[in-house]
């Protein structure tokens, strides 16, 4: 056969182009599907392989398989699912309440006075300034009678406390609801025979 007669282009009868995937979509100028993927994957859901590259490569094309949405059962963290319906709630048994230890009566506060704060905030800067002004301050009440407000305790015989302390004993209060200082005596030390100097 001469190079000629294999170079002539010969006129055969059109093949018919027969495409029976339903979902094809040919790009404008081309025969190539939109969802063709590379080695005749599909980018469709619904199809794996494209079926004209799989009868184009002697493979056996499958019937189209529907997926259908099945939703998912909600599962807890370990990926078990949960059960469809709420435990049955049990039903409530009245416990009868424990008696309550007989309190000592509490004089009932007026409401403007249970509403005022208890505590004021005291700094270490606020101590440290009122023991370098050097004050004493004396208060009064009809149940304690006189305490007075000292930088530092002094011999004198009277009831003080310190400054520090009395925020102490302030923050103590505030901590248990209702409480308040009802008692404030001065402790007499006593000499014991091991505090005895020899002279």
């Amino acid at each position: 056969m001469s190079l000629k007669a294999r170079l002539a282009v010969v006129e055969q009868p059109a093949q018919p182009v027969a495409f029976t995937c339903a979902d094809y979509d040919p790009l404008p100028g081309s025969k190539r599907c939109r969802s063709y993927l590379a080695n005749g994957g599909c980018a469709r859901e619904d199809h794996f392989m494209c079926e004209e590259w799989m009868k184009a490569n002697s493979q056996a094309v499958r019937a189209p398989v529907k997926v259908e949405a099945v939703a998912e059962p909600a599962r807890d963290l370990f990926g078990n699912p949960l059960p469809e319906e709420p435990p049955a709630k049990k039903p409530t048994v009245a416990i009868a309440p424990l008696p309550s230890p007989k309190a000592s009566p509490v004089a009932v506060e007026p409401a403007a006075e249970r509403d005022a704060p208890l505590v004021r905030n005291l700094t270490d800067e606020d101590i440290a300034s009122f023991k370098a002004l050097g004050v004493e301050v004396c208060i009064a009440s009809e149940e304690l009678g006189e305490v007075w407000l000292v930088p530092e305790y002094t011999e004198n015989d009277r009831r003080e406390l310190r400054i520090d302390h009395a925020a102490t004993l302030t923050a103590v209060c505030a901590t248990f609801p209702g409480a308040k200082v009802t008692s404030f005596e001065k402790l007499v030390k006593t000499e014991t025979p091991e505090t005895l100097k020899p002279t």
